[in-house]
């Protein structure tokens, strides 16, 4: 195999690792702007608060993700994988009772604990519902973990940066620059929508903001959910986020979003805290919200592995585990995953 990857951000790099793991002939083009690295949390929370149930494979993902980032902290000997408490306060009496109903499953039974006491309730908490904590939640650091692994490829030769150029891509005699390849993977993240092969595919992109704060009062060591997110980092300040705003390129920061973000923060917390950085990107998401994987229809040798959405760094690692050993013959794309699921939509218009 000879592999092209076209796009260095979250999905690229985590495919790149298993490539490496795999001893696997590949190389990664990137135009050097990872726009959603700019909005991402990489928060790993295995539940979907709004229907209090698990989120998408929940049970693959959070152990998968365990041992692969760890192992690459290892390999490229950096820190970007932090396991932190992550405290759910409450939105209304039904959501605490449909923790309660959780607690009564087995299959919940590592994931959530019982509610907090309300005397150990921090005072500057809005959460008059009570609150309770995730059993196996933490974040990676989304920008350490791009530029740690960009040095990493870079040093070893893996990895370059530049513009990928459609014009110079033949698909019948698989090559790109007269380069031959048996594979070339496009991860281009929300740019994925404009590529001339897979631009079929409903992406549904989600604009995102986070405002940078400061505070005395919040703990390090846990992160705090309602309405927002306030997510602690390693230099001592806080994300908190995030917004979402669809069908749009622009990553310019907005005074709206902003205001928005506030608001719900305000619905969160009593404690003061301040403003210090505002930052925008754009979130590769898909209309079904599951990821796009897989071969092109018509031009074989050409693949995607793109869409993890809001919660890519959780799906990363046990999709690109996956996909590789589908491209070794070893296994299957999730159907839920495989591109193959558009394929009868569109191409029956053509």
């Amino acid at each position: 195999m000879k592999i092209i990857i076209v796009g260095g951000g979250l999905s690229g790099i985590t495919l790149a690792h298993q490539l490496e793991e795999k001893k696997i002939d590949f190389r990664i083009i990137d135009e050097g702007i990872n726009h959603s690295t700019k909005v991402a949390a990489g928060m790993i929370n295995p539940m979907t608060f709004r229907r209090m149930i698990k989120t998408w494979k929940g049970d693959e993902l959070i152990p998968t993700l365990k041992e692969f980032y760890p192992a690459i902290e290892k390999k490229i000997k950096h820190k970007f994988f932090f396991q932190r408490k992550l405290r759910r306060a409450f939105n209304s009496e039904h959501e605490r009772d449909l923790w309660m109903e959780r607690l009564e499953e087995n299959e919940y039974d590592d994931y959530l604990n019982p509610p907090e006491d309300k005397k150990n309730t921090p005072s500057h908490l809005k959460a008059p519902f009570g609150n309770g904590f995730l059993s196996t939640p933490g974040y990676v650091d989304a920008k350490k973990f791009m530029q740690y692994n960009h040095d990493y490829f870079i040093e070893k030769g893996l990895l370059e940066y530049g513009k990928f150029d459609f014009s110079e891509l033949d698909p019948s005699s698989k090559t790109y620059k007269n380069e031959e390849f048996s594979h070339l993977i496009f991860c281009e993240g929300y740019k994925g929508e404009d590529n001339p092969y897979f631009g079929y595919l409903p992406f549904s992109n989600a604009k995102g903001e986070v405002l940078t704060v400061n505070s005395d009062v919040f703990d390090k060591n846990e992160i705090l959910n309602k309405k927002c997110f306030i997510l602690p980092t390693e230099n001592g300040d806080f994300k908190l986020g995030a917004t979402y705003a669809w069908y749009t390129q622009d990553t310019s920061p907005t005074e709206e979003a902003k205001k928005e973000l506030l608001e719900n923060y305000n619905l969160l917390s009593s404690a003061p805290i301040e403003v210090i950085d505002h930052e925008a990107g754009i979130r590769p998401a898909v209309a079904d919200r599951r990821p796009l994987i897989g071969e092109h229809p018509t031009h074989k040798g050409l693949y995607i592995f793109n869409g993890l959405g809001s919660k890519g760094y959780m799906i990363a690692p046990y999709c690109a585990i996956e996909f590789v050993d589908f491209l070794m013959g070893k296994g299957e794309i999730d159907q839920e995953a495989d591109i193959q699921r558009f394929y009868k939509k569109h191409f029956n218009k053509q």
